[in-house]
C-alpha cells in the first residue's frame, strides 16, 4: 500500500462516530483517484464499544475496497509509541498520521501523495484551527482561524514547527530514526528536528485540513507537558534562544531523567534560566501572561514593545529574535 495512515487511539468513545463518517468519505473519495491506503487504528485500553466501532469502520473500508485497515488493540501506550507500532506494521513507502478529532482533505493528501513520489521526503501544509467560544461570553460560536504552514524545511523553530497533517517518506523515517517514545506531546516536533537535515520539503497548495481544539487536547494547548517538551527539543539542538519559561522543578527533572539521552552540556547561564533561584517567579509571571485576554494582552505587549512596562512574554519574544 502506497500511504499508510496511522491514527493513535484512546478513549475516542465520543468522537468516534464523527471520526467515522471522515475516515469513510476520506477513504471512498481517494480510492476514486486511485491512491490505495493502508489505515492502522491503533487503540490504546479499547473499551468494548470502541473496539466494536472500530472493527465496524474496518469491515467497511474492506468490504467496499476503499483501502484496507487493520486495527491494533494494545495496553496504553505513549502516542509516539502507537506512530512506531504503526509503522513497524506495514511496508507501505509513505505515511501520515490522523487524529480522531480532526479532519482531513482528500484533496490535500493526493497533492501530497503526488510530491512524495516526485522526491519529495516531507510534505506539509496550510490548516484550519477550529476552537469553540462563547460570543460575549454567552453563546457558543466556532473559530475559524487559518494558520499558514509554518516549517520551512530547514529546522525547527518556535516560528516554523511542523504542522499536525504532514506526511513524509519511509525512507526519511529510516533516516531519521524512530519517533522518540518518551515524549508525550511534541514528539513529532522533535522527530521532525532530526528528519529536516535529510529532508526534500515540499510546502503543498491545498489545506491539509481541519485541527480541532476542545480542551482535551495533547499539542498546542501551552501546557506543562508541552512547555517542558519543547524545551528539550531546543535544548537537545543547543538553540538556547528558544528556551522559554516552563515548571523548574519538572522540566529539571525531565531533563536528567529523560530528556538528554546524548549528554547535552547546558551553559550555566541557561540552566539558571529554566531552573536556577528567579525561575519560578518568571515562570509564574509568564503563565499569567500567556492567560489574559486578547485585548489585554495585546495591549501588554504594545506598552512593552515601548518600555513603558515590563512583560515576561515580550522578553521572551526579544530572546528569540536575538539568539540562534
Amino acid at each position: 500500500m502506497p500511504i499508510a495512515v496511522i491514527s493513535s487511539l484512546y478513549r475516542c468513545e465520543r468522537h468516534l462516530p464523527a471520526f467515522s463518517a471522515a475516515v469513510f468519505g476520506f477513504a471512498k473519495r481517494v480510492s476514486e483517484v486511485g491512491i490505495p491506503l493502508h489505515f492502522l487504528p491503533i487503540v490504546n485500553d479499547a473499551t468494548r464499544r470502541e473496539r466494536a466501532g472500530i472493527d465496524r469502520l474496518a469491515g467497511e473500508i474492506n468490504a467496499h475496497y476503499y483501502g484496507r485497515m487493520t486495527p491494533q488493540y494494545v495496553p496504553r501506550e505513549t502516542l509516539y509509541a502507537s506512530w512506531n507500532r504503526g509503522l513497524a506494521a506495514t511496508q507501505a513507502p509513505y505515511f501520515t498520521f490522523w487524529n480522531a478529532d480532526d479532519f482531513r482533505s482528500a484533496a490535500a493528501l493526493s497533492e501530497g501523495y503526488r510530491a512524495l513520489q516526485r522526491g519529495a521526503t516531507l510534505v506539509d501544509f496550510d490548516y484550519t484551527r477550529v476552537t469553540q467560544a462563547k460570543r460575549y461570553g454567552l453563546f457558543p460560536h466556532e473559530q475559524r482561524i487559518p494558520v499558514p504552514c509554518m516549517f520551512d524545511g530547514e529546522g525547527i523553530t518556535r516560528r516554523s514547527g511542523i504542522g499536525p497533517f504532514f506526511m513524509a517518506s519511509r525512507a526519511l523515517y529510516e533516516r531519521a530514526g524512530r519517533f522518540d517514545e518518551n515524549f508525550q506531546v511534541a514528539g513529532d516536533t522533535e522527530w521532525a528536528s532530526r528528519a529536516a537535515p535529510h529532508a526534500q520539503f515540499h510546502r503543498a497548495s491545498a489545506e491539509g485540513g481541519d485541527f480541532i481544539v476542545h480542551g482535551d487536547n495533547l499539542s498546542n494547548t501551552g501546557g506543562d507537558f508541552e512547555d517542558i517538551e519543547v524545551n528539550i527539543i531546543f535544548l537537545r539542538l543547543g538553540a538556547w534562544g528558544q528556551l522559554r519559561p516552563a515548571n523548574p522543578v519538572a522540566m529539571r527533572d525531565a531533563w536528567e531523567t529523560w530528556g538528554n539521552p546524548g549528554q547535552v552540556a547546558i551553559p550555566a547561564k541557561e540552566a539558571d534560566f529554566l531552573w536556577g533561584p528567579t525561575a519560578e517567579s518568571r515562570w509564574r509571571r509568564y503563565q499569567s501572561e500567556r492567560r489574559q485576554g486578547r485585548a489585554r494582552r495585546r495591549l501588554r505587549l504594545a506598552l512593552a514593545s515601548r518600555g513603558l512596562v515590563h512583560s515576561v512574554e515580550w522578553a521572551m519574544a526579544q530572546r528569540g529574535r536575538e539568539s540562534p
